[in-house]
């Protein structure tokens, strides 16, 4: 730890770390990564649900050792049980677990070249135009550049970025649950009245085994039991975890003294569902080529800024998108789901549809028609349900 010929220091040894790392260093970079646990992936508290195509964006190669299931569609259940089921009849994601994702990216970042150390937390990062440098409990370093990618305590962005506020996150419970009785080819969500923050879930691991989770601004933990017990009275918990998802606008968190922050500490997920896998590993790449780039080169900085805007205005619109979807009243649901079956919205989506662009599926929507179609459907759904008319 004691060394200062590193040319990048990276906080956090999770995909976004981890991806910046694995990125700058097979570009010859010279990395260390700091992570404060005792072990990569753990603690596990993500559902784990990455489309494929994502994975292909971020050069994660398909692996028996963390993919624990193959999903090809999803059911969407309103607040009285009215179902929209939208079936790809194709692979289109991946359930994982978190934390043998997390030690294949290590073991990737390693290969390159990163060394990675555990159960070092940092304490202190102090911005420099020359030679920024962290501080642990125990030591110190310094490097050319530094990549804060701690997650979401801000603890480290606080003393970098004054302004660091996120607006957003959101407490989740999530337990692996045994005997689910589902269709392990689907993951389910469940919008209920009383879950007016976001919705419930149940991804399945296997035919037996899955991840139930549930996440709301307050009182987590009992409207996890309520809806254990309305939806999945009959499993048997077999463990719990308490986490947190963003589902806010990414952060303009601008390089400070060498410093910059990737992951989601930088608020880079989809607001919609909070999954910051995949975009906040796509920020990392474009972060950890940036690096070497200038490091290496003298070069690369309009090239980066470049790319972090199209990727930022991909999560601006994923939020956008997200305020508009939080103003339907749970009520509308069973009129919205009757009225997307009968479009065939599900088989739109199916062809036309993106798992992680959702803004650009939306935009599509609109330019197809098929917004307006589901809206004048809507519309005379709720009028035929007003008066009582099947």
């Amino acid at each position: 730890m004691e060394n200062s010929d590193y040319d990048l220091i990276v906080v956090g040894a999770g995909p976004a770390g981890l991806f910046t790392a694995r990125e700058a260093a097979g570009m010859g970079c010279k990395v260390l990564v700091l992570e404060e646990h005792g072990e990569v992936g753990k603690p596990e508290r993500c559902a784990g649900l990455f489309s494929l195509s994502g994975l292909r964006m971020l050069g994660m190669p398909l692996s028996p050792s963390y993919v624990q299931n193959v999903v090809r569609g999803a059911v969407f259940s309103s607040p009285s049980g009215r179902e929209f089921v939208l079936d790809t009849k194709k692979p289109v994601a991946v359930v994982t677990s978190r934390e043998m994702f997390d030690k294949s990216l290590a073991r990737q970042a390693a290969l390159k070249g990163a060394e990675i150390v555990t159960g070092e937390k940092v304490v202190g990062i102090v911005p420099s135009e020359r030679s920024p440098s962290v501080r642990t409990s125990n030591s110190s370093a310094s490097a050319k550049m530094v990549v804060d990618a701690e997650g979401r305590s801000g603890f480290l962005a606080r003393q970098v970025w004054k302004g660091w506020r996120p607006r957003g996150w959101l407490p989740i419970i999530q337990a692996v649950v045994e005997n689910h009785r589902m269709d392990r080819e689907f993951v389910y969500l469940y919008f209920k009245d009383y879950l007016k923050d976001f919705f419930a879930y149940l991804v399945p691991i296997d035919d037996e085994l899955g991840k139930l989770g549930v996440a709301a601004r307050k009182d987590t933990r009992k409207l996890f039991f309520r809806f254990l017990q309305e939806e999945f009275g009959h499993v048997r918990i077999l463990s719990t975890t308490s986490a947190s998802i963003y589902t806010g606008p990414p952060l303009e968190l601008r390089q400070t003294g060498r410093v910059l922050a990737v992951g989601d500490v930088a608020g880079q997920a989809k607001a919609t569902t909070g999954g910051g896998v995949v975009y906040g590993g796509l920020c990392a790449l474009e972060t950890g080529r940036y690096v070497a780039n200038f490091l290496l080169n003298g070069a690369g900085a309009r090239e980066y800024r470049s790319r972090m805007r199209r990727i930022y205005a991909q999560l601006k619109s994923i939020h956008r998108l997200r305020v508009l979807i939080s103003r339907i009243q749970p009520k509308f649901y069973d009129t919205i789901f009757k009225a997307a079956g009968d479009i065939g919205l599900d088989a739109w989506l199916s062809s036309e549809g993106d798992m992680d662009r959702h803004a650009d599926t939306a935009s599509a929507m609109l330019s197809s028609g098929m917004a307006l179609k589901l809206l004048m459907r809507s519309i005379l759904q709720a009028v035929k349900d007003a008066l009582g008319i099947p």
